[in-house]
């Protein structure tokens, strides 16, 4: 069953519910009034009757003829009469055999009246005095008009309630079916959004309401998956691509040295060859592999509290282990390392923050002449900022804007061999744990990598 449908049912019910009741309340009410004003009427008549029969002193026989005459006009009263001895002195119908009964309750509750109802005729008995003699009188009569009008009234009472349960479960109807058009409409565009199409987003309404919220959710998890395929299939084109060139370079090496080479000397210059083939692939699967984990989801990657300094110095032994040649300074530029260590305390994933500073390292050593890297940490009230320099060949202004994108490099890449993963690799890493980072280089001079880290305590 549809939502729509489902909702306006419910609706329809309870608000059938809520009818019935005020219906029956309605009808409750009505009933009683038309039984009390009835009983106030025979109360009248049954007095006037009465009084008719003991002040007129007229012949019973006679009497009972005038109240066949007015009874088919005016719906008389039947009464019977009783002495103090509760003995039957007049009638005009045969008495009901519950009649000595209701004048045992008169005497002994000692009531003026009492009135009760039998099927659709209602009884009324009282005291009556007359000449110093008590005599009690019960009269009974059926409301005919009354009843005919509170059974009207019933009718009237039913369709209305059927109708109206009709009403409002259209009315409910539609109701909800505009009120949840808009999740059918998201379902309509969703359906059409596929793996071929993920840059395709959900129309967001003005209203800023529930469903503003759900279309905002949705279109940001669109949004971390067109990311999530979009690394995957750049993942998988960059492999191709770029394992390609050493890959078909090892097997030529290796087929030419199968074929032409002869002396000892012709096979160890092939195998330096691929090896050093087999080595430039092996470093880009690394760098491949760090790529791929700085694309991860930051909500599934574990994040821990950590020393930003300690992560520095893991990272220099790293790269010195690598390159003897290579030298590295980290130098605290505010002496806070005697004063707060906890400065330095950051929350984040040690690995890939190694990686980063590790590239950041290994550039500044590699584009500089005298093969060295200062590192300066320092903070600044919530503030952390490291910064990489060199004294290398800098970078030029046309290509700061791209040295940070996947594979790109510059004039740079006549100076030393590499892949342009690297600095993409860094800038991930450092988004993903909230932080900024910013260059500055003179060509010639040397470069700055600057990294700020905003601390939440």
């Amino acid at each position: 069953m549809k939502i729509a449908t489902r909702t306006a049912l419910m609706y329809a019910l309870i608000t059938a519910g809520i009818l019935f009741v005020f219906a029956y309340v309605l009808y409750f009410v009505s009933e009683k009034n038309r039984n009390d004003e009835f009983n106030d009427r025979l109360g009248y008549k049954i007095i006037w009757r009465a009084e008719f029969i003991f002040d007129a002193n007229i012949d019973g026989n006679r009497i009972k003829k005038l109240h066949e005459r007015n009874k088919k006009m005016l719906n008389e009263a039947d009464i019977s009469v009783y002495n103090s001895k509760k003995q039957l002195i007049f009638t005009d119908i045969k008495p009901s055999s519950k009649n000595p009964y209701y004048l045992e309750h008169l005497i002994q509750t000692r009531k003026d009246k009492i009135t009760w109802q039998r099927g659709t005729r209602q009884y009324m008995a009282f005291r009556y005095e007359f000449n110093g003699d008590n005599f009690y009188i019960i009269g009974s009569a059926v409301d005919v008009t009354g009843l005919a009008h509170i059974k009207e009234f019933r009718n009237d009472i039913i369709v209305v309630y059927i109708i109206s349960v009709l009403v409002i479960f259209v009315i409910g109807f539609l109701f909800s079916y505009y009120t949840l058009k808009p999740l059918k409409d998201i379902i309509v565009q969703i359906r059409d959004i596929s793996e071929h199409n993920l840059h395709k987003r959900l129309v967001v309404p003005k209203a800023k309401d529930e469903i503003y919220e759900l279309t905002e959710t949705f279109n940001s998890t669109f949004n971390r998956l067109e990311k999530s395929f979009s690394n995957h299939r750049q993942f998988v084109t960059t492999i191709s691509h770029e394992f390609r060139t050493p890959l078909s370079t090892l097997i030529a090496e290796l087929e030419l040295a199968k074929e032409l080479n002869v002396t000892l000397d012709d096979y160890k210059i092939s195998i330096n060859n691929a090896l050093q083939d087999a080595t430039h692939a092996s470093q880009l699967s690394s760098a491949l592999l760090d790529f791929a984990r700085a694309s991860y989801d930051a909500s599934q990657i574990s994040f821990t509290d950590l020393r930003l300094d300690e992560i520095l110095a893991d990272a220099k032994v790293d790269l010195l282990q690598k390159n003897q040649d290579y030298r590295i300074g980290i130098h605290y530029m505010d002496n806070m390392a005697d004063k707060d260590e906890s400065n330095y305390d950051f929350y984040g994933n040690p690995y890939l923050l190694q990686i980063a500073f590790l590239n950041l390292m290994e550039n500044a050593c590699k584009y500089s002449a005298d093969r060295n890297c200062r590192v300066e940490i320092e903070v600044h009230g919530n503030t952390l900022e490291i910064r990489f320099i060199d004294q290398g060949i800098g970078i030029d202004e046309e290509d700061r804007d791209k040295i940070f994108d996947l594979f790109y490099r510059g004039v740079n890449k006549h100076y030393e061999k590499g892949n342009g993963i690297g600095l993409s690799i860094v800038k991930r890493i450092i988004e993903m744990h909230h932080g900024t980072i910013l260059l500055t280089s003179i060509p010639g001079e040397g470069s700055i990598f600057q990294i700020r880290f905003v601390s939440d305590k």
